[in-house]
């Protein structure tokens, strides 16, 4: 049975991709900024949205000094979409989520796992979601669906799975989350495996300055069953929770490097978000590094949320 890690955390990562909604908007709150992973979603870590927290994604300016110079400069707001926020993980979960506000990303996989001596055995994969609730004063959610086939394979067109997240930041560049990965499968033989894990990042400033090189890290760490088990585990078809963790490194402020292991085996990755005015990540990585699997597999994702 091959096992589609990366098609199975599609909805949840995409949020990773986090990204600022609207650049001169008022910001709700102050939330932990992703990386992505991070991942980052999402997810709610910034003075938008969808990103996971300003202390990844904004500049040096305080909450209350932000507030004051939007408000000052209400009447002359424009509405272009602001930089994307390079990701806080490659697949892996996050503790961090979107409040409110709507993502989607693409991903591809060169190969998908036992499928080297197939032909054609490239995989797409179509994330989509909406963030809702609060996540600084109570709890923010995020419900989603990864669309696991296009019609190749042998599988129907739109076969897949919904997810659900809840998510809370507890501190200041800390947030907690909670999810059920494909808790309603749609289609036979979509390869997504029922999930639930449990996930906290937390966001570490090594310089003052975002635009400093290496100046944000973000530790992420949780346990999952599903698409988080060992090999062993799913050979013997056992529901045990596994640990799963990742590690980003802000190299530059539109540029992150992540490393994780997923559960199973051992990733690594770049994450970008390559266009001042845009809001949209790209994710280049390679999977199953240590040995899993049939060997290394290449992986694509592009993402954006308003």
């Amino acid at each position: 049975m091959r096992i589609l890690t990366f098609a199975c955390s599609t909805a949840v990562f995409w949020p990773f991709f986090s990204l600022n909604a609207l650049a001169n908007s008022v910001p709700q709150s102050q939330q932990p900024s992703g990386f992505s992973s991070t991942e980052i979603n999402q997810k709610s870590r910034d003075k938008s949205t969808i990103t996971a927290d300003n202390t990844w994604s904004d500049s040096n300016r305080s909450e209350v000094e932000d507030v004051k110079f939007q408000l000052q400069n209400i009447s002359q707001r424009n509405f272009t979409p602001s930089r994307g926020v390079p990701s806080l993980t490659i697949a892996n979960p996050y503790g961090f989520g979107a409040d409110r506000g709507f993502y989607s990303g693409l991903s591809y996989q060169v190969d998908t796992r036992g499928g080297l001596d197939e032909e054609n055995d490239g995989d797409a994969t179509w994330g989509f979601g909406l963030g809702l609730g609060n996540a600084q004063k109570s709890v923010g959610a995020e419900l989603s669906y990864t669309l696991a086939s296009f019609g190749q394979n042998g599988r129907d067109f739109g076969s897949g799975g919904f997810n659900l997240k809840l998510h809370r930041k507890i501190a200041d560049g800390w947030g907690v989350s909670a999810g059920w990965n494909s808790f309603l499968s749609i289609g036979d033989d979509n390869d997504l495996d029922d999930s639930l894990y449990f996930a906290t990042t937390k966001i570490f400033k090594t310089r003052e300055n975002i635009n400093s090189a290496f100046s944000r890290v973000a530790g992420t760490i949780g346990v999952g069953n599903g698409q988080f088990r060992t090999e062993d585990d799913i050979a013997n078809d056992n529901d045990n929770f596994n640990v799963f963790g990742s590690l980003a490194f802000r190299v530059a402020r539109p540029v992150s490097f992540i490393t994780e292991w997923t559960g199973q085996d051992l990733a690594m990755g770049l994450s970008v978000s390559p266009f001042r005015t845009i809001p949209m990540t790209i994710n280049l990585g390679a999977r199953d590094i240590a040995g899993a699997g049939d060997g290394a597999r290449f992986v694509f994702g592009v993402g954006t949320g308003f």
